[in-house]
Parts: C-alpha cells; sequence; structure tokens
C-alpha cells in the first residue's frame, strides 16, 4: 500500500522540483534584465563639450578686481560666466554690470555700466553693450549704444551714436576715440562725425534765483537699442 501511495505521489514532487527551477532561473534572468534597462538610461556625453561651458559662474557678484595687491575696480553685476578653457579665455557678465575704476588715492575715477559686457583676458578690453553709460564724477559723461574700453592701455572707442557732456557743453555725434591717463580721466578724445553741439552753463544748485539770460538746456538722451544677445562660445575660436 505504501508503494502504491509513493508511486502516486512521486510526479507531485516532480512538479514541485520544475517550479522551483523555473523560478530559479526567473529570479537569476532579473538582473539581467534590469541591467538592460540601466544602461537604455545612460545619457550620452561624447557631444558634450567641456570647452563651451563656464569655469566658474558666481551669481550676485561683488568683487574687487587689483594689480599686484593693489585694488583697481568694484565690480558688481547679478551674474558672472568665466570661460578659461578656451583658446581666448573670457568673462561674461549679463544683466547690467557696474564697474567702478580707483585712482591711486582710491577715489573713483570713473564709473561704467551697461546691460551687458565681455571681458577679453588676453586683451584685457571690455565690450559694453546696451544703455552704456561712462560717467566721471562732475566732469564727463558719455551715452551710447555700445562702447570698447581697454583697461591696460586706456583706450575708449566707439562706432555707434555718442552723447557726451561736459559743464560747459553738450556733444553729439557718430563714431568716438578717446583716452584715459593712469589716474582713469579722460584726458583727450575724438568725435569722428558730429552732428550736434550746444555750448551752456548749468545753473548753480546753491544760487536762489538763476542768472538772467543762462536758461537750462534738455538733452534727451538717445534711445539705446536693446542689449545685445551674449555671445556664449560656440566654437574654440573666440573672435
Amino acid at each position: 500500500m505504501r508503494r502504491l501511495y509513493d508511486t502516486m505521489s512521486a510526479p507531485c514532487h516532480i512538479f514541485s522540483l520544475r517550479s522551483a527551477a523555473l523560478s530559479a532561473l526567473a529570479l537569476a534572468a532579473l538582473p539581467c534584465l534590469l541591467g538592460a534597462c540601466r544602461e537604455e538610461d545612460k545619457v550620452s556625453t561624447e557631444n558634450i563639450s567641456v570647452k563651451h561651458m563656464p569655469t566658474m559662474t558666481t551669481r550676485n557678484v561683488m568683487t574687487i578686481i587689483t594689480d599686484s595687491g593693489i585694488p583697481q575696480y568694484r565690480l558688481v553685476g547679478p551674474v558672472w560666466y568665466v570661460y578659461d578653457d578656451i583658446d581666448t579665455p573670457v568673462w561674461i557678465l549679463p544683466g547690467g554690470p557696474y564697474l567702478e575704476k580707483f585712482d591711486p588715492d582710491f577715489n573713483v575715477a570713473f564709473t561704467l555700466a551697461c546691460d551687458s559686457a565681455v571681458n577679453n583676458q588676453v586683451t584685457g578690453e571690455w565690450e559694453l553693450y546696451g544703455n552704456v553709460e561712462y560717467n566721471e564724477p562732475g566732469r564727463m559723461l558719455i551715452l551710447a549704444d555700445e562702447l570698447i574700453w581697454n583697461q591696460r592701455s586706456g583706450m575708449i572707442r566707439s562706432d555707434k551714436f555718442i552723447h557726451l557732456e561736459q559743464p560747459s557743453k553738450i556733444i553729439e555725434g557718430y563714431g568716438f576715440d578717446g583716452r584715459t591717463d593712469p589716474r582713469g580721466n579722460l584726458t583727450e578724445y575724438r568725435l569722428r562725425k558730429p552732428s550736434g553741439f550746444i555750448p551752456y552753463s548749468k545753473p548753480d544748485p546753491s544760487e536762489a534765483e538763476r542768472p538772467e539770460g543762462i536758461s537750462s538746456v534738455s538733452v534727451s538722451a538717445p534711445s539705446a537699442a536693446s542689449s545685445r544677445p551674449m555671445p556664449v562660445p560656440v566654437s574654440p575660436q573666440m573672435r
């Protein structure tokens, strides 16, 4: 009787062993399937060039730029991109950078403000775009759409419309060349194509009444074009 029972129960044991073997095989194959899924989820980095990415990105910038340990400039801006791993390293400052130049006595010689700027680290040249304002307090105010300033040579130039104010006159024209001295003051300049000249005297705020025969002159600044799109490097060769 026991033999008959054992014979009849044998297929059940065989079925159980077969099911266990299939389950083990499925569990063994599961990591392979998961591994295949992970392989498909990987993102290719072959087309990403490190040279086209900023080496450093800084937001809410306020920094002092020195030369041989002596403060020369104060730079303020919402964002600062540094590209060092390209043929011509540059700084890119979109969003309205503001720059102060110090004289040897650490007074502010002039200020520069604009919508966006690019600084060439090889030549020391700043390209300023959109609502550019160069201001020597009490001496000179220049408004332009674009302005190029070389911090090493002191040269300033522009091919665009220029509005220039001094205590005794207002001059407007197209094309500008100038130079700053070691203290940072604009000592000489030339308008290539002057289009207007207005001599005037600004009233003294301390006087209660304006002297007879002197009228105030108000000249609206030229409408500045929208800021030039930032030239984010797209190739190893930078202009």
